[in-house]
């Protein structure tokens, strides 16, 4: 179901997520439908729903002492005309804390009520994007408050010196959606300390500023300028949001099964998604995406009051471009370029160079000594005969890439060579005219690098990270935006496993985190009928300081049973 509540009158404004609370129709299906400018009476749940909680761990902070600059303070999305507004202002260091920091932490607090539909969201320092993110739906007239932290520490090269910052929430109001997010944004900078030691962080970020992606212009390409002369590491960090048709990407179908129920609406072009990297023309590598859902996705009543994985804070996926540094040096202008092969709708794309330099010389050397990348995953799709209404499809997908290359600094000539694979596999369902949709997908990414000096690694990385979901969703009995019942079962797992090891130093970090959630939503002549849900999370593994952790999350009618 590509996007199962595709839109019962969502306003779909530059940067807004393309689902939410009134707008739960059609996973990959049902007719375009618009809200009516009365709003449905909300059930129980929506006017009693605790706030949100997560399984994760939140940001660890160290035992020293610390200084906190606010960014914003109770402020408002919206202008008093209802147009959206940002928060903006210049970051100073605090005297007090001066660097090098052992930590810089994020903590961003939003408070909403009424009805508004799950909105996107934005933090810029010094024209580099720090967060991106979605937010909460609000519940009815009582207040939701959500609250995430972010561990921004690697940005800390950014935040020595002050720097103009700009962020907040695209929201938009109408006499119907009435809800208005009240931000309260903090930085807070930890001093080093015994068993806080300043944090090894990149001595430069970079913005690489690329436009959205759409199936009219699906590639776009950034020029940096005045890069430092003497790189020795370079890492991509990439987020990527679908919307419209490829806001739930995975719930797309192949085309031959959208065309077997042509009054559903169902949205094509397949389910694979992936960005392809290149740098100065040549191929550097590709990214996937988890499969975000946002708060108003599929079902709203799914994500009450446990969210999607990752909802808040978009997770980002790496690219080390190494290899690519000893061309990068040579004081000249660089284009970074990311595109979509295969593409549904608008993707957004926030891109960060992290770099490391050389303490030793100002001027570094090298060369790419290969790039043995793909210009499109290995695919593949089989669509069943139709059988008693239902069509059954599967699609695959896999890549494996290599890239080497060298780079002279003062510790002597450093080789890298990083790789690369992906194994993607989507399986799905369609019947009941194509408003019905269970689909199961595994996606399992590699990315292991290696940096030596003749025989001897200095450096090394390995991270798999596994995003396996599987979603049930049926609109079957839907007539009109007025009279519907919607419901869905999701899984979603996020499981990372990650080693660094630089000299006599490894950072190990490891989880296991699982969702399971249930949602219904019904309207019978206006008025919401029935309105419901219950969910379970779990998370095991290692928190940002290495430590075990593990938390359990229990909730039924929109209130969290076990928090623990």
């Amino acid at each position: 179901m590509t996007s199962y509540l595709r839109s019962i009158g969502r306003p779909l404004a530059a940067g807004v997520a393309s689902l939410t609370v009134a707008a739960a129709l059609s996973l990959s299906a049902l007719p375009a439908v618009h809200a009516t400018e009365q709003a449905p009476t909300p059930a129980f749940i929506e006017t009693e729903v605790s706030d949100p909680v997560s399984a994760a761990p939140d940001v660890t902070r160290p035992a020293t002492e610390s200084c906190t600059t606010t960014l914003a303070q109770d402020f408002p999305s919206n202008a008093p005309n209802g147009s959206p507004q940002n928060f903006s202002g210049t970051l100073t260091p605090p005297a007090d804390c001066a660097g090098p920091w052992s930590k810089v932490v994020l903590d961003y607090t939003s408070k909403v009520s009424g009805r508004q539909f799950d909105r996107s969201g934005t933090l810029d320092i010094g024209g580099v994007n720090v967060w991106f993110g979605t937010t909460q739906e609000p519940s009815g007239p009582n207040t939701t408050t959500f609250h995430f932290s972010k561990d921004i520490t690697d940005f800390a090269s950014l935040l020595t010196t002050p720097q103009p910052f700009s962020g907040g929430f695209g929201n938009y109001t109408s006499n119907v959606y009435t809800g208005v997010y009240s931000q309260t944004v903090t930085v807070t900078y930890y001093r080093t300390g015994k068993g806080f030691p300043a944090a090894r962080t990149p001595d430069k970020v970079v913005a690489v500023p690329v436009s959205d992606l759409t199936p009219g212009s699906p590639s776009s390409t950034a020029t940096l300028k005045n890069l430092p002369r003497n790189i020795t590491q370079a890492q991509l960090r990439v987020t990527l949001k679908g919307n419209g048709c490829d806001e739930q990407w995975f719930t797309t179908v192949p085309n031959e099964v959208a065309a077997q129920f042509p009054g559903a609406g169902m949205c094509g072009h397949g389910s694979f998604r992936e960005a392809i990297v290149s740098v100065d023309g040549t191929r550097a590598g590709a990214v996937g995406t988890y499969p975000h859902i946002y708060s108003g996705g599929i079902v709203p009543t799914l994500w009450r009051p446990v969210l999607a994985i990752d909802t808040f804070d978009l997770r980002p996926e790496n690219l080390d471009l190494t290899p690519f540094a000893g061309g990068l040096v040579d004081g000249g202008d660089h284009k970074v370029t990311v595109s979509m092969n295969q593409i549904g709708d608008t993707w957004n794309v926030k891109a960060n160079l992290f770099l490391y330099t050389d303490h030793g010389q100002a001027q570094t050397s090298g060369a790419l000594v290969s790039s043995q990348v793909a210009a499109a995953a290995t695919t593949s799709t089989v669509v069943n005969p139709p059988a008693k209404g239902s069509v059954a499809y599967t699609q695959t997908a896999s890549r494996n890439d290599v890239t080497s290359g060298y780079i002279d600094t003062s510790a002597g000539r450093v080789h890298t060579v990083a790789k690369s694979g992906r194994e993607w596999r989507n399986a799905g369902t369609a019947s009941g005219g194509g408003l019905v949709q269970s689909i199961t997908q595994t996606d399992r990414m590699t990315a292991d690098s290696t940096s030596r000096i003749g025989n001897k690694t200095i450096r090394s990385s390995s991270l798999q990270e596994s995003y396996p979901i599987t979603v049930d969703a049926s609109s079957a009995n839907y007539t009109n935006d007025q009279n519907f019942s919607l419901t869905a079962t999701v899984h979603m797992g996020q499981e990372v496993d990650s080693v660094v090891k630089e000299g006599s130093d490894k950072t190990a970090r490891n989880w296991n985190w699982t969702l399971d959630s249930y949602g219904i939503l019904g309207r019978s002549a206006g008025v919401t009928s029935e309105s419901d849900g219950h969910s379970t999370s779990s998370y095991k593994g290692k928190d940002d300081s290495g430590k075990p952790y593990r938390h359990y999350v229990k909730t039924e009618h929109g209130k969290v049973l076990v928090n623990q």
